[in-house]
């Protein structure tokens, strides 16, 4: 047996030393195997460590001590939820809360220059941010990050659809002495020579996400811009992101995908290897498209989420073929948290200078406001409120790193077919770490040969 990735110590020492208990034993639930070339990775995901079997190792799993030791192999009658229920209880009790807020989404505008149809914000009041209400922003800011480093996302609307907003900001923030970074979700539409020079030389932009829905005709279709001067918003688009990886902005592109543009993705995928394949920086992933805030087993039936997630493996498997999809390595902690809304450390800034927790409630649900000191402690608490376990919780494989948050369309529920491709990407991440392992122990063997 080989230990690819050590388990997490917390974990383990929460854990302690395994009890045994007869004879009878079994695999606990919380594992998933995947056959390689050199046996069977085997992968615990209450204590996130990754081992590799031999095949006979594996085909006498229950024999073996180090597994019992490790909490692979546990006595038949343990009740392993129960032991999950304290080790997240310890972990989430004695994680460590963020002194200050160091991360902020601010909401330029709710305005677009695009018109989605899929668009979350469709139906919003369309509001910039005003110059005094980033004045305040910038201020906010500065008081509640103790000093330390800040990550903004500008988010919108279109962010770049109010770059005044995103100036004043920097430009604040840069006088004050604050030392952050950003990021940017956009259209990329609006990305011109001169947004470039602010981007890398005042907003300190270091990564961009933009959105495309397919080829040439299918996304200037979806995206319904509304300009009228005869050029193709896609080769706007095309043209921006050129542009971004030429000065050496990291770009990502994201992928909607959904029944109707599957195909044409595959295409899709193809144009952007042959244009901007080998550019460092660029990379590609997939997402699928939901409309509105519909929870997502409420979005299509069981068989269309069937043939949806055939669809996005197929697109992931071509972007990853062009080396343009980036698959980490499994993730060394439990989650403590499920995203910014109970993170503690993180706030959306709306364009009316209300403050709230999800960037996906840009009209509604605040839990604050950048003229008042403190935020609402009701509000923060129900928008933290964690769903009690359902039946099915006892025989979910994913129940120890599942945090279930009540007021999200999305963290609340379980899908079928989102676990199932939640299965299909913790394998390709275990592979990852595998050939990592693999990639470091070939080097040290080179190294030990030189100092021979």
């Amino acid at each position: 047996m080989e230990i690819i990735s050590k388990a997490n110590h917390k974990v383990m020492a929460i854990l302690g030393k395994p009890v045994g208990s007869g004879d009878r034993c079994r695999l606990i639930k919380y594992c998933i195997p995947e056959k390689v070339d050199e046996g069977v990775l085997l992968f615990h995901i209450l204590t996130r460590e990754l081992v590799l079997l031999s095949d006979e190792e594996y085909a006498n799993i229950l024999e073996l001590e180090e597994l019992k030791d490790r909490w692979f192999v546990v006595p038949e009658q343990m009740d392993e939820m129960k032991k999950a229920d304290m080790v997240r209880w310890i972990l989430r009790s004695t994680a460590k809360k963020p002194k200050n807020t160091n991360n902020y989404i601010v909401m330029t505008t709710t305005d677009c220059n695009a018109r989605c149809f899929y668009c979350f914000e469709k139906g919003r009041s369309r509001i910039p941010m005003s110059e005094e209400t980033a004045h305040k922003t910038a201020r906010y800011i500065r008081e509640h990050c103790g000093g330390q480093k800040v990550r903004i996302a500008w988010f919108g609307g279109e962010p770049l659809f109010n770059q005044k907003a995103m100036d004043i900001i920097s430009q604040d923030l840069r006088e004050a002495g604050i030392d952050f970074q950003s990021g940017i979700a956009t259209n990329g539409y609006l990305f011109d020579d001169e947004a470039v020079y602010k981007a890398k030389n005042l907003w300190n932009l270091k990564t961009v996400q933009i959105t495309l829905d397919g080829t040439e005709e299918v996304y200037n279709r979806s995206k319904a811009f509304i300009y009228r001067d005869g050029k193709s918003p896609y080769q706007v688009v095309m043209e921006s992101i050129g542009r971004l990886l030429e000065a050496g902005l990291a770009t990502s592109i994201r992928l909607n995908l959904d029944l109707y543009n599957a195909e044409n993705l595959m295409l899709l995928v193809d144009e952007l290897a042959a244009r901007f394949g080998g550019k460092q920086g660029f990379s590609i992933y997939a997402h699928h498209l939901f409309d509105g805030e519909i929870a997502i087993g409420d979005y299509h039936t069981d068989e269309e989420w069937g043939l949806r997630f055939e669809a996005m493996h197929r697109l992931n498997s071509k972007i990853e073929g062009y080396g343009l999809r980036r698959i980490k390595g499994i993730r060394k902690h439990l989650k403590t948290v499920q995203c910014m809304v109970d993170h503690g450390g993180s706030l959306v800034i709306a364009p009316t200078g209300d403050i709230g927790l999800c960037e996906h409630y840009s009209d509604s649900r605040f839990v604050g406001h950048l003229d008042q000191e403190k935020l609402d402690a009701e509000a923060v608490k129900a928008w933290r409120e964690l769903s009690p376990p359902i039946p099915a919780c006892a025989e979910c494989i994913w129940y120890p790193d599942c945090i279930r948050l009540k007021n999200c369309t999305l963290a609340s529920v379980c899908f079928r077919h989102e676990l199932e491709e939640e299965l299909r990407s913790t394998k390709e991440s275990m592979v990852q770490e595998f050939k990592l392992w693999k990639e470091k122990a070939q080097q040290e063997d080179c190294e030990d040969e030189i100092l021979c």
